[in-house]
């Protein structure tokens, strides 16, 4: 039993470690491909936390800002507090899948650290669009859209690295592809993210209705962006790791645009 729990705080450390800024001894650089694999399972609880955490300065900045400027707020610190990763990863891919090139001259590219005019316009882009969708939600509607959406965004590389190949033999993803033969971290992230769906939307919105209100919201967040990755991947020959960030934004600023049309 006590080895059981340390290894979960562990897979639990290694998700905070990789998915926001956060630094905890207990997730070391050596972590095993098996780890990192199970830690996927927390991934939809780090996105819960953060949208707790992103909803709670929202509701307070809208005491003593205009709802505009307390959604840009809340999105440049939601960035700042997952390093930017995800978003990294949505502008390497756009300048490699957008750039017209085959699929190794592709890969090439999404491997550059520069940035180029389709990586800017769509950072640009998702940015632009989840401040806006925010903005136009009140506390109710900006729970659905920051707690549904950012849960619900990281159950998307369990997912990825299940189902999909991996279009590299390196990279940040490989370590978590290489180990992901099994499903419990899928059961595991899934089980999370529809856990916060269902209860976010009871209590923003009442009753069972709202509940299920939540969890559509989510699905159809994750399985847009899956749509898009699966297209991705279809010209990469698999995913990697900034495709998982892809997803991830996607989901995100889906999710907001979702509340938008749901509070309508």
């Amino acid at each position: 039993m006590h080895d059981a729990l340390a290894a979960r705080a562990r897979h639990l450390a290694l998700a905070v470690t990789f998915l926001t800024a956060v630094r905890l001894p207990d997730a070391g650089a050596a972590a095993a491909p098996a780890d990192l694999w199970a830690s996927m399972g927390f991934y939809p609880l780090i996105g819960l936390l953060l949208g707790l955490s992103a909803w709670g300065v929202y509701a307070v900045l809208l005491y003593a800002v205009t709802p505009l400027v307390a959604a840009a707020l809340v999105v440049v610190a939601l960035e700042l507090a997952s390093r930017a990763l995800h978003l990294d990863g949505l502008m390497d891919t756009a300048d490699g899948y957008l750039s017209g090139a085959s699929r190794e001259r592709a890969l090439e590219i999404m491997k550059d650290s520069r940035v180029g005019a389709m990586g800017v316009f769509a950072a640009i882009a998702v940015i632009v669009v989840k401040v806006c969708a925010l903005a136009s939600l009140a506390r109710p509607g900006a729970a659905l859209g920051l707690v549904v959406g950012l849960s619900a965004a990281r159950l998307l590389p369990a997912l990825d690295v299940r189902f999909f190949a991996y279009a590299r033999r390196e990279g940040t993803g490989a370590a978590f592809a290489g180990a992901g033969t099994t499903n419990g971290p899928v059961v595991a992230a899934a089980g999370l993210a529809a856990t916060a769906a269902l209860v976010t939307g009871a209590l923003a919105h009442g009753g069972a209705g709202g509940a299920l209100l939540g969890l559509a919201l989510a699905g159809a967040a994750v399985t847009a962006a899956l749509g898009v990755q699966a297209l991705v991947g279809r010209r990469l020959g698999g995913l990697t790791g900034d495709v998982y960030g892809l997803g991830i934004e996607l989901a995100e600023a889906l999710a907001l645009v979702g509340a938008v049309v749901i509070v309508r």
